[in-house]
């Protein structure tokens, strides 16, 4: 990325340029040091200031694919504002070894037509711009390219050769297996965990089998796949129920399943050059031919179910589900069972799973409905009566907290996407636990406290206190008052004091007790003055006998509160709790309870009706 440099001595005439590193893994004599310190040289003898610096650390030149400096230089190039007028690159290469030469040639065509020159330091060249120049830097275009190709044929024929010889050539494991390095004379050295490379070149890594209880579980894969015809979905359910674990203590999922069943090792079998990339091209498979096997350890399972394993595997891959396919199976199977579930879905050999009917018809409920099957009446639950899987909660809680930034149960059971919370903790654990796994922050209980004293202050809430209304200027007032009685004013006076919001108000309101004693014009004493203070005030009166503060009565009227709700409901549509809480003009739900012993007697008295909703509120009726 760019990077602004130091620089010493003013620019005076000196061309402002920048500079472009870059550094594959193939030869270290063209480390960025080396790149700075030669393009430092040529910008000194040729009146060029560097002001800025573009630097790829290890990657390749073969595209511009992952060199995010590049395209960052080539985007300020093409800005109106950039600071430079030139860029630096030490040679040919450095800019880039592009299988088409063109490619090369057409980056530079856009920083020349930009009015950006692109020098090249170490080439004889430089920044000449003769016709004879131009022949001379598409050949070395060619040359970068061409070096590209005869090294990857070269390290493709390495691999090969290592691989006949039965030595691993790179790539994760799968489960069940271990990397074993050894010398060039194949003696054993130790077994390297997932993430550990070797230190020396001329050392090599072979498989051998992993532990035997790992062991167990590969021949339990297959007999459960070859014999009792389980499928891959049914094995890694199995197994998790089982409690069987895989790398990081995770259970074993669908993906390391098909590699299990498709690997070779389990017969003993080192295999290579199954398929083919180079130069960052496509991935190609290459034909069984092609292949390199070699026999490196006894056989984990038997030769026979593994080929019978291969054999199911390819009738399972030749099988290509359509609509009209997947809507003739589902009625095969209506006919077979009398009924249509997402359980009998999944356990009907020969049937397209739940998660295939729903990428062809949107759901399950679209594809009943497209083969004319009913299902039969259940008992509703969740809060728009839908059966909720925890992938569908995970993607609904993504989805909320993308909208809202935070999750909340209040947030949760206003949310259409989702089920209530309860029916959350109910069946999945707990809120918290399910979000965890969709990889969402889970903020402690202070940060919720924080975050909702902030909605509501927002939202005008914040200024009552148990059921009165306090401005601003009224806490002011209440502390000059309280100073001029009592002659101080600390915490301990405030929590135990009439009249008087507790100190945590204060706080809440302006931030910190201090702030709000500055806005009241209050002597501002540090802390061994408070405390000195303190001391002076129980030693003359013997120390303070704090008194429960009284509790002060209900301020608002019921009549105010019965036309504040019929407002609100006109208004919103609707009334509920959390409403008449996020209501400024309200006291809190609570007290409204207070007042007539339930919300819904209050809504009675106002001529509110249930509405025939979900969740449940209460509304105007109709033609009001």
């Amino acid at each position: 990325m760019a990077d602004d440099l130091a620089l010493n001595g003013p620019v005076g005439s000196s061309i402002r340029a920048a500079q472009y590193l870059r550094m594959s893994s193939e030869n270290q004599r063209y480390s960025t040091d080396n790149q700075q310190n030669a393009i430092s040289e040529y910008a000194q003898e040729h009146g060029y200031i560097v002001v800025a610096s573009y630097v790829d650390p290890g990657k390749s030149g073969l595209s511009l694919k992952g060199r995010d400096a590049l395209k960052h230089l080539l985007s300020d190039v093409l800005s109106t504002n950039r600071n430079f007028d030139a860029v630096l690159v030490l040679d040919v290469s450095r800019w880039g070894r592009f299988q088409d030469p063109d490619q090369a040639a057409h980056y530079e065509f856009l920083c020349k037509q930009a009015g950006v020159r692109v020098i090249y330091c170490a080439e004889p060249f430089g920044d000449d711009a003769a016709p004879i120049t131009t022949i001379v830097k598409h050949l070395k275009r060619v040359m970068a390219a061409e070096w590209s190709r005869e090294l990857s044929a070269k390290l493709t024929r390495a691999h090969l050769q290592q691989a006949r010889l039965g030595f691993r050539q790179g790539g994760a494991l799968i489960y069940g297996f271990r990397r074993l390095l050894v010398d060039a004379e194949r003696n054993r050295r130790l077994v390297l965990d997932r993430g550990e490379r070797k230190a020396l070149s001329s050392d090599k890594t072979v498989v051998i089998p992993g532990p035997p209880n790992e062991l167990a579980v590969i021949r339990r894969i297959f007999r459960l796949y070859v014999q009792h015809r389980l499928s891959r979905c049914g094995i890694v359910k199995r197994l998790a129920e089982d409690g069987v674990k895989g790398y990081g203590d995770n259970p074993l999922g669908i993906t390391t399943i098909n590699h299990i069943l498709r690997s070779e090792l389990c017969v003993g079998q080192m295999t290579y050059n199954l398929t083919t990339r180079k130069m960052q091209a496509c991935v190609q498979a290459n034909p069984e031919h092609l292949w390199i096997r070699f026999s490196a350890f006894s056989p984990i399972v038997p030769a026979s179910q593994f080929q019978k394993a291969q054999l199911r595997l390819a009738q399972q891959a030749s099988r290509r589900w359509d609509k009209e396919t997947v809507g003739r199976s589902l009625r095969d199977v209506l006919a077979k069972a009398g009924k249509l579930s997402h359980q009998l879905l999944q356990d009907t050999k020969g049937a397209p799973s739940p998660d295939t009917v729903a990428h062809y018809f949107g759901s399950l409920s679209a594809a009943y409905a497209e083969i004319g099957y009913e299902p039969p009446a259940r008992r509703l639950f969740g809060m728009n009566a839908k059966h909720w899987s925890k992938r569908e909660i995970t993607a609904g809680l993504r989805e909320l907290h993308s909208r809202q930034g935070r999750i909340t149960n209040r947030l949760i059971d206003c949310w259409s996407g989702l089920p209530s919370h309860a029916y959350i903790r109910r069946h999945f654990g707990s809120v918290a636990d399910v979000a965890k796994e969709a990889g969402l922050p889970v903020l402690s209980h202070s940060q919720m406290q924080k975050l909702t004293w902030k909605k509501r202050k927002a939202a005008g809430c914040s200024r009552y206190y148990r059921g009165v209304r306090w401005t601003d200027a009224d806490l002011l007032r209440a502390l000059r008052r309280l100073h001029k009685s009592h002659g101080y004013v600390s915490q301990d006076l405030l929590d135990y004091a009439d009249g008087v919001p507790s100190a945590y108000y204060y706080a809440k309101r302006f931030g910190s007790l201090a702030k709000a004693k500055n806005l009241a014009n209050l002597p501002s004493l540090s802390r061994s003055e408070v405390i000195l203070a303190a001391r002076r005030r129980r030693k003359e009166h013997g120390g303070c006998i704090r008194q429960p503060k009284e509790r002060p009565g209900l301020r608002y009227l019921s009549n105010d509160i019965l036309v504040g709700l019929k407002r609100l409901a006109q208004r919103k549509g609707v009334v509920s709790a959390r409403l008449i809480d996020e209501d400024a003009d309200l006291p809190s739900y609570s007290t409204v309870v207070t007042h007539f012993g339930s919300l819904s007697a209050a809504y009675k008295l106002v001529g509110l009706i249930r509405l025939r909703a979900k969740p449940a509120r209460y509304g105007l009726p109709p033609g009001t």
